[in-house]
């Protein structure tokens, strides 16, 4: 397995553009995901929670789900993407980031796509929609997490230390 710095074989799966729909990505979060800041990583930790709470009723292929299981995911990932990214964006605004305009446009591009979801075609079709909407999520924690949110770090962390 070859090591970048941070993080090791999820970047190289990464920077192959895996497909969702064939790499079987669970959720399962590593060390090797941390950005080593501690409420970046706890709130990237909850994005899995949401993550895995859409795999368990995809396993099930949405058998028996309720209308209501399925809104809260997206309620979830709705109150995810404005927390999440508020407070990402006062972590970066504080370091004075050097690439937070293009790193913000991406979290704004994201939050619309997922305010965007539409609820009744998901209650109707649970299934083909939940499973666009995990693969949605999966690119974006191999597009934007792995990639932008590592780089983001390492630049805040290393001007913390130098602001020491």
């Amino acid at each position: 397995m070859t090591t970048y710095g941070d993080y090791t074989l999820y970047i190289e799966l990464s920077k192959k553009k895996v497909n969702s729909q064939v790499f079987d990505f669970n959720f399962d979060w590593s060390k090797e995901m941390e950005t080593k800041i501690s409420d970046i990583d706890s709130q990237h930790k909850e994005f899995f929670r949401i993550g895995r709470d859409m795999e368990q009723l995809l396993l099930t292929k949405c058998a028996n789900v309720q209308e209501k299981e399925l809104l809260d995911i997206i309620c979830d990932l709705r109150e995810y993407v404005a927390y999440h990214f508020y407070e990402e964006e006062v972590i970066m605004k504080e370091a004075d980031y050097s690439k937070m305009e293009q790193h913000v446009k991406q979290h704004n591009e994201f939050k619309q796509t997922i305010m965007n979801i539409d609820c009744p075609a998901l209650a109707k079709n649970p299934y083909v929609e939940l499973k666009k909407i995990r693969n949605m999520v999966v690119d974006w924690v191999f597009g934007h997490m792995l990639h932008e949110d590592m780089d983001m770090a390492r630049e805040v962390r290393h001007k913390s230390m130098a602001d020491a």
